[in-house]
């Protein structure tokens, strides 16, 4: 994307390309750790339901897809959200796996979600302004990568020290 950037490039595909891939990629995640059947089926016809929104819109307008979609942004990081919250109610009555990717996840979407929505609205603003939004959701997806890092080093990292 910094190479597109700087060659004058329109690089916006690529961030919708991002977040429908997250989308899929996430649900598949906790459709496989989801061991009820109707949260099960409730996954999969939200992936359905949102990726076919998705492709409507697109079809109507396909200019969206070069553009910074906010429907789409808000659409699949709440849909992830609801995902990780209802593992979360599984998880209490069940082991907790992977329980601080769900939180640094529920956290950095949430919060990131809410900066996209500000950061489009206040478009003239400064750059000043902008750089500390998008500094803010740098800051936000490191905090998540600790959150990741946090959990191997819980689940992974003594099952190698006993072997």
């Amino acid at each position: 994307m910094e190479l597109m950037y700087h060659l004058s490039m329109n690089n916006l595909f690529a961030v919708n390309i991002f977040f429908i891939g997250q989308f899929i990629l996430l649900g598949l995640f906790y459709n496989s750790l989801s061991q009820i059947k109707n949260q099960k089926i409730f996954i999969k016809i939200s992936l359905f339901t949102a990726l076919s929104s998705l492709a409507v819109q697109f079809i109507i307008d396909s200019s969206e897809f070069f553009k910074f979609n906010l429907f789409e942004i808000t659409l699949t990081s709440l849909l992830i959200v609801v995902f990780a919250l209802l593992h979360f109610y599984n998880m209490l009555t069940e082991n907790k796996i992977f329980y601080y990717v769900s939180i640094g996840l529920v956290f950095y979407l949430l919060a990131s979600t809410v900066l996209f929505l500000i950061g489009n609205l206040s478009s003239g603003l400064s750059n000043e302004v902008k750089y500390v939004t998008w500094m803010l959701n740098a800051f936000l997806i490191l905090i998540y990568q600790f959150f990741i890092l946090y959990e191997w080093k819980q689940s992974f990292s003594k099952k190698n020290s006993l072997t």
